[in-house]
This record gives C-alpha cells, sequence and structure tokens, in this order.
C-alpha cells in the first residue's frame, strides 16, 4: 500500500436507488450505467479519475478541490438519475489497484450520505481550499458529527449560481438577490438603468447578523476559557441557523455602550453577552441578549455551577442562549419592528418552551405576545405548538378546549403564512395519533416550505421512528440536529436512533457528553440505562443502578432491573427469569416497553406480544417505536406482530403508501410483508 496522500475525494450515489430496483431493476441498472457514462464524462473535464464503482455509488478523485466540487455540481444538476454527492479534502491511502482507502474515503462517503436529493455537501476542510465565486456558492450547514466516526465537522451546501451573491462583499455571502424578469433582448444599457432603479425592491434583505460580545478579560483565566467556549458555541449555533456572526475582534474594544455601537454599525440588530464571576468554589456567568437599536436587554439568565463543573456550565449557558437567539432571529426577519416589551415576552415563551415542565408558561407567553401583536404569525404559530404540546398530556376535562384553541391557532398561522414549519408541527400533533397518512402529510408539506426547520426536521424524525422507517428518521434527527448542534434533546433523539439502528457506541459517546452538562437530568440517566442495557454493557446497567442519581422509583425495581441483567447474561434464560420479568412488569417495577423488550430477547413471545397488546393497543401508551430496536427481533419474525401493527393502525399505512419499514427487508424473515398486509387488512 502506498503511503498516505491528501487529496479531493467526491463520493456519489443515486437518490432512492432501493425504491427504483424494486420497482424495475432494468431501468435502475441503466440509470447507473449512464450516471457511470456522465462521470467519467466529468472526470475526464476536470482532470479527475473515476476510482472505483459499488451498486448505486461511485467514488471519484481529484487533484484539486474547485475541480472536485465543479464536477460534482456538473453531476448534480442533471436529475436523470437523482444524485447526491460529499465532496472532503482528506488523508487517503492508495492500494496498488487505484482504488483509495482511509479516514478520507469515509468522511466523504458519510458526507455524501447526509445529502439531500440533488445536493452537494462539502466539507470544512475542502471549503478552505475554494476562492472566488465556487466559494460564494457554498452556504455554511453547520457543524455536525458524522456518523460512525469520532469527530465533528463543518459542512457546507452548494447552492446554485443564481443563489450566490456575486460581487457582493463575504459579510453578505448569503444574501440571495431575485433574478431581474422579462427583461428579454432590451439593450445592456436599458438593463442597467432599470437594475439601478429597481434595486432597492429586487434585493433580498442582507443576511442577519449578530453579534457576539466578548467579556471583559478575567483575572482567571478559566473563566475566560468559560465565556470564550460559550461565545464559541453561540457561535456555531448561530452558522446553522444561516446567521453570519460578527467576528468578535470587531467589537472588541472600548466600554459597553461602544461595542454596541460598533455591532450595530456593522449590521446587528441583536447581541449577545456573557460575564463570569467567581465566589469561592462556585461560579455564576450571566447572559443577556441585547437589541442594538434601543439597547434594551430583551432576556437575561444567570447560570451557576462550582468550579470543577465548567463544561457542564459552558453547555447549559450557551444552548438556553441559542434557544433564545433562534427566536430571536426569526423575529428580526419576520416582524422586526416589535417593541421591546413583546420581543421580551417573546423570548421568555421560548425559553420556557424548551423545558417540558414550563409549557403551560410558554403557552401563556405566546398569548400574550399574540394578543398584543395579533399579525406576528411567528408567535402564533409557536402558542398553537405549545398548546398542542399541553393538550398531549392535559386532563380530559381541558383536554378537548385546548386542542380547538391550538388548531385554530395553528391554521390561522398557517393561512397566514405558510412557510412556519412550527404550525405544520403542531396540527400534526392535534391530529388523531394512529392518522399516519395525515400526520406524515402535514409534516411533509411543511418540509416542502420549511426545510431549514430544526424542530420540523426532529418532529418527521419522531413520525418515522414510529412508522419503523429509522433510516430515514435517524437522517432527519440528523438534519434537526445539525440545524440547532446545541439542542440536547434532539441530539438525545440522534443517540436513541443510533442505538435501535445498532450503532451503540456512538449513541453511548453522545450521551455520555451530554450528561456533564445536566448530571441531574432523569431523561440522561434514562438513556443512558437504556444503551447500557441494550449494547450488552450490564456492568455500565448495573453501575447506574447504584449511583445515587438513579432514577429507579425503588429498590425492587433496582432489583428487577438486575435480575433481568443477570438473565439476560445468561447463554440459556430459566422459566423463573422469564416469571421474574412478568412479575415486575405487573407490579410496575419494570418500564413495559422495556420489560416486552426482556421478554422477546429471553424468548418469552407470548407474554411479549400479550404485553406489548396491553400497553399500545388497550392503554394507548406511546413507546411501540422500541419494538423496531433489535431487541425485539424474534417478535418481527412472528406474523402475529404484523397483527399487532395492524390494530396500532400502522399496517394500514405501510399498505397505501408503500413506505414499508426497515425490517421488511431483513433477510429471512418468514413473511413476505406486502402479501400479510394484503391478507390481514
Amino acid at each position: 500500500m502506498a503511503a498516505g496522500k491528501l487529496t479531493t475525494i467526491v463520493a456519489i450515489d443515486v437518490v432512492g436507488y432501493s425504491a427504483l430496483a424494486e420497482a424495475d431493476e432494468e431501468g435502475a441498472l441503466a440509470a447507473v450505467g449512464r450516471l457511470v457514462e456522465r462521470c467519467t464524462a466529468a472526470a475526464a473535464a476536470h482532470e479527475g479519475r473515476i476510482v472505483n464503482t459499488a451498486g448505486d455509488s461511485v467514488l471519484m478523485e481529484f487533484s484539486t478541490v474547485a475541480a472536485g466540487v465543479q464536477a460534482a455540481a456538473d453531476l448534480a444538476a442533471n436529475d436523470d438519475p437523482p444524485i447526491r454527492a460529499g465532496v472532503h479534502l482528506g488523508e487517503v491511502s492508495e492500494l496498488p489497484s487505484g482504488d483509495l482507502l482511509g479516514h478520507g474515503v469515509n468522511v466523504a462517503a458519510r458526507l455524501q450520505a447526509q445529502a439531500s436529493a440533488g445536493a452537494v455537501l462539502v466539507s470544512e476542510d475542502a471549503r478552505r481550499e475554494l476562492r472566488g465565486p465556487l466559494a460564494r456558492r457554498l452556504a455554511s450547514k453547520g457543524v455536525i458529527k458524522l456518523p460512525k466516526i469520532d469527530e465533528r465537522i463543518g459542512v457546507f451546501e452548494l447552492t446554485s449560481e443564481d443563489q450566490a451573491t456575486g460581487e457582493v462583499g463575504a459579510d453578505q455571502s448569503k444574501a440571495r438577490r431575485l433574478r431581474l424578469a422579462a427583461i428579454g433582448a432590451a439593450a445592456v444599457a436599458a438593463v442597467v438603468v432599470l437594475a439601478v432603479l429597481a434595486w432597492p425592491m429586487l434585493t433580498a434583505p442582507p443576511a442577519t447578523r449578530v453579534a457576539v460580545l466578548s467579556s471583559a478579560p478575567q483575572q482567571d483565566g478559566a473563566l475566560d476559557e468559560l465565556t470564550t467556549g460559550v461565545a464559541d458555541d453561540i457561535t456555531l449555533a448561530l452558522s446553522a441557523m444561516d446567521v453570519t456572526p460578527i467576528d468578535r475582534a470587531e467589537t472588541a474594544e472600548g466600554a459597553r455602550e461602544q461595542r454596541l455601537d460598533r455591532a450595530r454599525s456593522l449590521g446587528a440588530e441583536l447581541a449577545v453577552e456573557s460575564a463570569a464571576e467567581e465566589t469561592g468554589d462556585q461560579i455564576r456567568l450571566t447572559m443577556n441578549v441585547v437589541r442594538t437599536s434601543d439597547r434594551a436587554t430583551l432576556w437575561s439568565s444567570v447560570f451557576d455551577g462550582r468550579a470543577n463543573e465548567l463544561p457542564g456550565l459552558r453547555q447549559r449557558a450557551a444552548e438556553r442562549s441559542a434557544d433564545v437567539l433562534t427566536c430571536g432571529v426569526r423575529a428580526v426577519r419576520t416582524r422586526p419592528e416589535l417593541t421591546s416589551d413583546v420581543f421580551t415576552l417573546l423570548l421568555r415563551g421560548c425559553d420556557a418552551e424548551r423545558d417540558p415542565a414550563r409549557t403551560q408558561e410558554a403557552r401563556d407567553t405566546f398569548a400574550q405576545v399574540v394578543e398584543r401583536d395579533p399579525n406576528f404569525t411567528y408567535a402564533r404559530a409557536l402558542l398553537a405548538l405549545s398548546g398542542a404540546r399541553l393538550s398531549l398530556e392535559a386532563p380530559e376535562a381541558t383536554r378537548s378546549a385546548l386542542r380547538e384553541s391550538a388548531r385554530r391557532e395553528a391554521e390561522r398561522a398557517h393561512d397566514a403564512a405558510p412557510d412556519i414549519g412550527e404550525s405544520y408541527v403542531a396540527l400534526s400533533l392535534l391530529e388523531s395519533r394512529t392518522n399516519w397518512n395525515a400526520r406524515e402529510g402535514l409534516l411533509r408539506n411543511g418540509l416542502e416550505r420549511d426545510a431549514e426547520n430544526a424542530t420540523l426536521n426532529s418532529a418527521y424524525s419522531n413520525l418515522l421512528d414510529d412508522l419503523g422507517r429509522t433510516a430515514e428518521a435517524l437522517t432527519f434527527a440528523q438534519r434537526g440536529s445539525a440545524l440547532d448542534p446545541l439542542s440536547v434533546w434532539k441530539r438525545r433523539n440522534v443517540a436513541q436512533l443510533l442505538a435501535i439502528t445498532g450503532d451503540t457506541d456512538q449513541a453511548r459517546d453522545i450521551i455520555e457528553g451530554m450528561t456533564a452538562a445536566y448530571p441531574a437530568d432523569a431523561r440522561q440517566w434514562w438513556a443512558r440505562m437504556r444503551i447500557a442495557f441494550w449494547s450488552g454493557r450490564y456492568d455500565d446497567a448495573v453501575a447506574l443502578l447504584n449511583d445515587p442519581a438513579s432514577q429507579a422509583r425503588s429498590p425492587r425495581a433496582s432489583a428487577c432491573w438486575r435480575q433481568a441483567a443477570d438473565a439476560l447474561r445468561r447463554e440459556a434464560p430459566s422459566a423463573p427469569d422469564v416469571a421474574d420479568v412478568q412479575a415486575c412488569a405487573r407490579g410496575g417495577d419494570l418500564p413495559a416497553v422495556q420489560a416486552v423488550l426482556m421478554l422477546s430477547e429471553l424468548g418469552d413471545l407470548d407474554g411479549a406480544f400479550a404485553l406489548a397488546r396491553t400497553t399500545f393497543v388497550d392503554e394507548r401508551r406511546g413507546g411501540h417505536a422500541a419494538l423496531f430496536a433489535p431487541a425485539a427481533a424474534a417478535m418481527r419474525a412472528d406474523p402475529r406482530f404484523l397483527l399487532l401493527m395492524r390494530d396500532l393502525g400502522v399496517l394500514a399505512h405501510w399498505h397505501l403508501s408503500s413506505d414499508w419499514p426497515d425490517f421488511c427487508e431483513t433477510p429471512g424473515l418468514p413473511y413476505a410483508c406486502r402479501d400479510e398486509a394484503s391478507r390481514l387488512l
């Protein structure tokens, strides 16, 4: 094998190839043949080469990043067949055959897997090598952690030439200009005159800017490191929101008022500032969001922690501040004339909205915003979403009124501004849980209009998870997390889906990383417990049960988990093992969903199906997505599984939509999903 070298790798595959091959195998093969011909031509045109082809995938190499990106752009412009591509500049090793191996190839392939149809994703390493028009066509998609690779990288998407800003400065590189229409064959001079006169009306607003202000230097270097780290994290989140952060060096000099003035002169309508102080072993970090035009403090929050807990303190402060800024940026873009009191209420509601325990507070606050500014559609969509979420857990006496109110607000928001994703999420939540077709249709329609909405992507991921389309669910969960990179619950969703797909190592890494920030969060403990248990790390599971922060409700519950762990360790579980799990489930000492999986793993399929039917059908509890996890493989191999799915309303959706769950492709499955569905429905 040759020594490593630095090169540009382009990974390409055909979008929807599996479905195409299933419907028309000859047509699918012909489409791949056309793609290979186009790749051969692109390689010749840009002085590259095809490294290898495998199935519907093509791997190419180019001597420069510009050549690789241009070739990928040329290929993506032709949708026969539609492709997606990943471009990376990285280290590889070349085999005598000419094939390439190594980390660089893995990154390009995983970038390609994250791309949507027709898209070209470019790594940050490749982006640094670009200059000129191609560089200006790259729009930041934030920072993501690539599946099965223990690193986070910045990612950019190649936009069309019409979306690039051409001659405008780098600070406005993301502003989009509208085309001049119907100019036809008019003289160049007339076009110039028209462009000059119409320019204020035809240009899009400049890219949203936010200033992340530097803190005053601290005597303690650890405090400087803390405030700088929070600023870096918030800058990352802003980039994922398609916001242009102002370099902190540009606002570093002078008193606070001078720095705010400087931020405003550079186009920032909002600024975020931090201050840290130490008292003994306690650290207090204060975060503020300020409007630069009137210097009004719109939101402020205090975060306390011990001196040995700085990573967790940093994560909590950055996440909460980024949550609030997300709403602030949306407000600036859609309702820039907000008064300070309404703006403050909005940010207070957004702060509460991310905490499930504060959903009522969030709804009440958004209601005040809408009452004061009835034309603020984004706030109305948030009011609808918080009301829909609240109705899911509301007592029967108030549920109907909450749902009617939320639906009314969601429909008004949708009619006024159909490009706000939160209204689609609210309407989907308000549909009957088993009306899968309507719920998926709403979320898909929302994504067509607000594709970069993190909440919408995550909601669609949750629905796909319930439908057993786990690979798709993971893709949308990762997109939601990339668009909102500091969100703990979005990362937790990614981790849970990774665990279901079998990548428990990466799932565990994600959860362990969040535990430092939220050590007392019960959801973190349960996520760690499930991942430890179902990845076979039973010693880790027992350690969690022994931890003072254990969320097991009683000594009996802890004993039940230990008994189950011991039973699953054994190659041949006994009848008493099964009886113990059943008894623990009946007594409520084991969560019903987990008990179903345990019984399945222990071979008690009768017990597993009985408990699953009671839990998911009779009692209508949530959580049936766990039935698509590896631990329930024995249940899925039993024809009774489709009977259960029929009674959950899922089978009819699979049959009518032809969007079948991942497990239907399992080799050796003793029935054909389509045939069995036709028989049962």
